[in-house]
């Protein structure tokens, strides 16, 4: 672009602002209108370390199941085989206040498989079909219970699980959506 072609647009976007300005009458103060609010939240702790931001209120997507990953016969506890890796950070250890951290998963429990998480998904969700805990070892973390301590470092420290599709009935499950929530605590030893 030469230089007579950006001296004429800056000239131009100068005049339609003037012109912008002039359209308010002398001593007008233009409109203002409720925009809505702002809500902070947050907690203050008195602990080794603070929960990070991003697990807070984590979602895990789980991968889409086969009924077939279930098998033909019906039964609880048998899982999809489909493990999905989270974890919860935790951030700004001092490791000089608590050596360790656990975890304790809690929420609402099928009745026929206590432990694992019930499937709360309602209509058009899978019958039968609920989701399970795994402590960073592999084994099976029931609700209520605390995950196997972990040793804390300075700084950042991610508390490692796994969770699957598990069967929650003897009867055989049905196919539908999936929808499970777990609250946790971390406990500092």
């Amino acid at each position: 672009m030469n230089k007579f072609a950006v001296k004429g647009l800056t000239l131009a976007l100068m005049m339609a602002g003037g012109s912008a300005m002039a359209a308010l009458p002398s001593g007008a103060t233009g409109t203002t209108v409720s925009g809505g609010s702002v809500h902070f939240t947050g907690s203050v702790v008195d602990a080794a370390c603070a929960v990070s931001q991003d697990s807070v209120n984590k979602e895990v997507p789980l991968d889409q199941v086969r009924l077939a990953a279930f098998g033909t016969t019906p039964g609880a506890g048998v899982a999809a085989g489909q493990k999905k890796a989270f974890s919860i950070t935790l951030a700004d250890c001092d490791s000089t206040v608590s050596s360790q951290a656990a975890v304790t998963f809690n929420g609402t429990e099928p009745q026929g498989l206590p432990g694992a998480l019930d499937n709360t998904a309602g209509a058009g969700g899978a019958q039968g079909i609920g989701i399970q805990i795994y402590d960073a070892d592999g084994s099976a973390l029931p609700l209520g219970q605390e995950s196997k301590a972990t040793t804390l470092i300075d700084g950042t420290n991610n508390l490692n699980f796994t969770a699957d599709y598990i069967t929650t009935s003897d009867t055989a499950p049905t196919a539908g959506t999936v929808d499970a929530t777990a609250t946790f605590n971390v406990t500092y030893q």
